[in-house]
């Protein structure tokens, strides 16, 4: 199956009079981008690949379709450290960093030099199955992967989606906390607003007052696309919100208290959307109405012996998960946890996933996790106010007592990334040096 790059240029022509996204408080068109993009990718065809390093929405976005008029994926680290972008370059040496950030010593393209001007875009016709990046997952469980994904499957995932929430036609201004390299934020900032009457705002805002500030002035109704742990933040902030007409989470599960909280917070609906950097999106619920979880169209789950594969809608092939689920007749599913997740204590059976939401659902605790010790007991690392007794009588309430965490540490802060989730192998490193400590 072709899609021409005439198809492309259709798209963004059709949003002439219409924005795309907000940038710097002036409306961007689709097809304003559209322009800008071919002025970049005429600057840099010779590049095999496209480091994508833009913080601001619309720049990165203007790299990001680029590399598509070149044929050149875009590779989207999991983070900016140094050693990350300096793995990349070794693995993919024939590439160029594209950048929004001041760098003295010229080592990026930096994209903000650069202003679009009129020109005749050439119609260069493409295959719909070509890549368009090359994502690498967050290594939260274990070692980052690339994953290649194509045009075809974020156009039918974003459909899809779309369809699921009824946002298709929907005008609502996306403001996010998510980085555009993360696929959530890939999906929901760069191709929701590609396929629908959503604008995306340009910057991403991270701490509640800044969310806040952005949101109040932003003229139009919002959609607050974010993270468990940052609604958490806003809900503990005690500001007054406004212009949310609903909520969007992903990266993680929310828990039903946490909702509610929200809810009541923000005056709006929390919607959550599950997934993966390999699947892309493929469920959502609003668990203050249905903890279970509904497949996009054309989804299904379905069990292979010990594993779970999901099928249909927007994968071009099946794809093995991690996860464990309780699937319902009607396709619905529930989530139990992680393969790895899956814990057996003295004849028990519990899911480090559902002990952790219970950990974080007692108040004045900030962040925490459970790990499995060397002794095949479990042990909790908390980042609290409360005294040790305190916690371990709120966990008696609802955890059975040989899930109890000993040890119990209090630490500072948890090694999180930048949309909340866990890193395996720091975590791994703290939990060691504090048995270490204890044992020396």
């Amino acid at each position: 199956m072709t899609f021409s790059l005439a198809s492309l240029d259709q798209i963004f022509s059709q949003q002439k009079n219409s924005d795309y996204c907000l940038f710097k408080g002036q409306s961007i068109s689709g097809d304003q981008l559209f322009n800008h993009a071919h002025q970049i990718s005429q600057k840099l065809s010779k590049k095999k690949f496209f480091i994508n390093l833009c913080h601001d929405r619309y720049y990165f976005a203007v790299a990001y379709f680029a590399g598509v008029l070149n044929n050149r994926p875009n590779l989207l680290p999991p983070n900016q450290a140094n050693y990350t972008i300096q793995g990349l370059l070794q693995q993919y040496p024939d590439s160029v960093c594209i950048s929004d950030q001041p760098d003295p010593e010229k080592h990026f393209f930096n994209i903000t030099e650069w202003h679009p001007e009129l020109a005749i875009r050439p119609a260069i016709s493409f295959a719909d199955n070509q890549i368009t990046s090359i994502s690498f997952t967050s290594g939260s469980t274990g070692q980052p992967k690339a994953v290649h994904k194509s045009w075809q499957e974020f156009r039918i995932g974003a459909q899809l989606a779309l369809q699921q929430l009824g946002l298709e036609n929907t005008e609502l201004t996306i403001v996010t906390t998510v980085p555009p390299q993360h696929m959530f934020g890939l999906e929901t900032g760069l191709f929701w607003p590609l396929f629908s009457n959503l604008v995306v705002e340009s910057s991403r805002p991270f701490f509640p007052e800044d969310i806040r500030k952005q949101l109040a002035q932003t003229h139009a109704p919002c959609l607050l696309v974010t993270t468990p742990k940052h609604l958490k933040s806003c809900v503990d902030a005690d500001l007054q919100w406004q212009n949310v007409d609903r909520i969007l989470s992903s990266t993680a599960p929310m828990s039903l208290e946490l909702a509610h909280q929200v809810e009541d917070c923000f005056n709006a609906p929390l919607y959550e959307i599950y997934g993966s950097t390999e699947t892309l999106s493929y469920a959502s619920r609003r668990i203050t109405k249905n903890p279970k979880w509904r497949p996009y169209p054309g989804i299904s789950i379905t069990q292979q012996a010990t594993h779970f594969t999901v099928s249909g809608g927007h994968l071009e092939q099946p794809v093995v998960l991690d996860d464990q689920f309780q699937i319902e007749k009607n396709g619905d599913f529930t989530v139990i946890g992680r393969s790895t997740d899956l814990v057996k204590v003295a004849g028990k059976r519990a899911s480090l996933l559902q002990l952790n939401a219970l950990l974080l659902n007692i108040k004045e605790i900030q962040d925490g996790v459970f790990f499995i010790t060397e002794t095949e007991r479990l042990g909790a690392l908390v980042v609290s106010q409360l005294s040790k007794k305190q916690i371990l009588e709120a966990l008696k309430q609802s955890v059975d007592p040989v899930f109890l965490p000993r040890p119990l540490y209090f630490v500072k802060q948890l090694p999180r990334n930048e949309v909340g989730k866990l890193m395996h192998s720091r975590l791994d490193a703290l939990i060691k040096s504090l048995l270490r400590d204890k044992n020396s």
